[in-house]
């Protein structure tokens, strides 16, 4: 189960298909893209890509969104990155 959490101003929720457009309209802007590690998108196509990347539950990820406006501003979230061989033992 994908938890909600609320703010007095902000709901971070799960990310769906829906969100295609916000994805893309915070995904889209170099600004942004060169400090998440991501590769800028270009179309519509590639924000559905991403989308359906952050559903494969590599980690978790929110979707910002202010509660008076409908669509997210962005995301928040956790990767789940490989544990090296050292954390293993």
């Amino acid at each position: 189960m994908f938890s909600t959490l609320k703010t007095e101003r902000l709901v971070l929720r799960e990310i769906t298909m829906d969100d295609a457009e916000g994805i893309f309209a915070c995904f889209s802007n170099l600004n942004v893209t060169r400090y998440y590690g991501v590769e800028t998108l270009g179309n519509i196509e590639q924000a559905k890509a991403f989308v359906d990347f952050l559903k494969e539950k590599r980690g978790i990820s929110w979707g910002i969104e202010i509660k008076v406006t409908k669509g997210i501003i962005g995301t928040i979230g956790f990767n789940a990155w490989p544990q090296s061989k050292s954390e293993q033992r």
